[in-house]
């Protein structure tokens, strides 16, 4: 007697939706994804959840308008679709348009019980407000509703072993150790961890590359989490026995603050990832120095300030040609670079390139956006640049480049703008290793002046530091008008950068781990007597000792 046969069930909508969602978006696969999403979409077209899904992988894409395009096609079928709304936020705060941003995402919080939305309002409110105090209670309106009360129903942590001067066990949980800048800040620190003091894990919850492959190789115990939810992973950590738990991605995309909301360890600090607070209870300490947190702003972090002399370090790309003579020299006109992701590129500051441009008619401009491909690109910068007065054949727009790419720039640029209020990081250093000056504006917050706290001491003859819009167009031009001084900081700026405290490996990872076990001592004394390396460390080790 045969075997009946049985036909496979058909795959329905939402199990594709599920699939595509869950396997080829994780990956960063967005153009199979895209694909796929658009082959379903010729037989339901009229699937809200589809045209989420489509909205959002435009999103993960940087195409703007096409995300945005779509999720007002899954808005129109679905209003009730809050999920759209949010995505469509973000999408408006990545075209310069962070006020609408940020009425649109107050509008959906109202009607929201998504930690998502929450958290997306705290960080538009953050990059869009210069008040601190406003994003603390942003921030603070997230931590109450989600955060925290994770960490009053968590299990109590048991902590076995309390030996003050045991090798600490300290996990980075990260979704970004791939080619992205946080890469570039963490690769040294994990080359000079001394493994006598520390023992090193990493919880991964991102995809890889070969940027990954470099970092994994630098790790004795590395631990994928993509798959895992933020109990499994809390528990994990606790098991491991991680006395230090740093979190590298506050709001980012990628994070896993659940994990920290659920106290997966004793002392747990967020660092580098995110600059602005999270206002949540369960996370003790926030990394800073006194360039970002001067002074006096610890009322505007719901975590405890901990003080390092100098809280990053840097590793230029491997690839980075260095062209000794500026473009202008051979071209004949002088041109100008904007770098940073063009989601940080305001309608204002845009304007205040446009003044720079009338007052030197011969200057170009060149943007690089976050799009990966050359129509998106101009569909998103195109009419800003238009709107803000900009001389078209002056400007152009260029998409996101592969890093190799990107550090050729120097070969086509003469002057780098910083971005304001929202400056660069990391692209601003890799802009200095390029030969580039950049023209920055200073502020109050490090979020709005990293770049500017970047050009002091011994790299302040590589760029010049603004107090407003006036002095910013007048350091532009005056740089454009000194061919000399720019083959000079070309000549000196990777000297600049390999003396400066941010090239000095040994001593920032040395700092760093002093900081962990001054945060030890703290946890074991039950209160926070250091809050600064400058703490002497054997003091209050024999304090703790005697304690004990």
């Amino acid at each position: 007697m045969s075997a009946p046969i049985f036909s496979a069930a058909p795959v329905t909508l939402e199990q594709e939706l599920h699939r595509i969602n869950t396997t080829l978006v994780p990956q960063h696969q967005f153009l199979e994804a895209l694909t796929q999403l658009m082959l379903l979409a010729k037989e339901h077209v009229a699937d809200a959840q589809l045209w989420l899904l489509i909205g959002h992988v435009y999103t993960r894409m940087a195409h703007w308008t096409d995300a945005i395009a779509a999720l007002e096609t899954a808005i129109a079928l679905n209003p009730q679709l809050h999920a759209a709304n949010r995505l469509r936020a973000l999408a408006l705060f990545s075209m310069g348009q962070q006020q609408q941003a940020c009425d649109l995402i107050d509008k959906v919080v109202k009607k929201s019980s998504e930690s998502g939305d929450w958290m997306l309002r705290a960080y538009l409110h953050a990059h869009t407000s210069r008040d601190p105090m406003k994003a603390l209670q942003m921030a603070r309106d997230w931590g109450k509703r989600f955060a925290d009360p994770l960490t009053r129903n968590a299990k109590p942590l048991k902590v076995a072993d309390r030996n003050p001067r045991k090798r600490l066990k300290v996990g980075y949980v990260t979704a970004d150790f791939r080619e992205h800048s946080v890469a570039f800040f963490m690769q040294p620190v994990l080359e000079h961890h001394n493994p006598n003091d520390v023992e090193v894990h990493v919880y991964s919850n991102g995809p890889s590359d070969q940027v990954t492959t470099q970092m994994r190789a630098l790790v004795p115990h590395w631990h994928e989490i993509q798959a895992d939810s933020d109990e499994t992973v809390c528990e994990k950590i606790r098991q491991d026995g991680i006395d230090v738990l740093v979190d590298l991605s506050g709001f980012t995309h990628g994070h896993r603050l659940g994990v920290f909301a659920r106290r997966a360890a004793p002392v747990q600090v967020t660092w580098l990832g995110y600059m602005q607070t999270l206002g949540m209870k369960a996370m003790d300490y926030r990394l800073v120095d006194a360039g970002v947190a001067p002074p006096g702003h610890g009322g505007y972090y719901s975590e405890a300030l901990f003080y390092l002399f100098c809280m990053s370090s840097y590793v230029p790309p491997a690839y980075a040609p260095l062209s000794a003579e500026p473009p202008m020299l051979r071209n004949g006109y002088p041109t100008l670079v904007s770098l940073n992701n063009s989601a940080k590129i305001t309608d204002a500051t845009l304007r205040i390139w446009a003044r720079i441009l009338q007052a030197r008619p011969d200057a170009r401009l060149i943007i690089v956006v976050k799009e990966e491909n050359a129509d998106a690109a101009q569909a998103h910068m195109q009419p800003r640049v238009q709107a803000a007065g900009m001389p078209l054949e002056r400007v152009s727009v260029l998409q996101q480049q592969p890093l190799r790419n990107f550090m050729e720039l120097g070969h086509i640029a003469d002057v780098a703008l910083d971005t304001s209020p929202i400056s660069g990081g990391t692209t601003s250093l890799h802009t200095l290793w390029m030969g580039l000056p950049i023209v920055a504006m200073d502020a109050v917050r490090a979020v709005d002046a990293s770049t500017a706290r970047m050009l002091r001491g011994k790299l302040a003859p590589l760029g010049e530091v603004a107090k407003d819009a006036q002095s910013y167009i007048d350091a532009a031009l005056s740089l454009m008008n000194s061919p000399q001084r720019l083959v000079q900081i070309r000549a000196q700026s990777r000297t600049c950068l390999k003396k400066s405290v941010l090239m000095d490996y040994g001593s920032r990872t040395k700092e760093l781990e002093k900081a962990y076990r001054l945060m030890w001592l703290n946890y074991l004394h039950g209160h926070r007597k250091a809050l600064s390396t400058e703490t002497a460390l054997s003091s209050l080790l024999a304090d703790t000792e005697t304690m004990s």
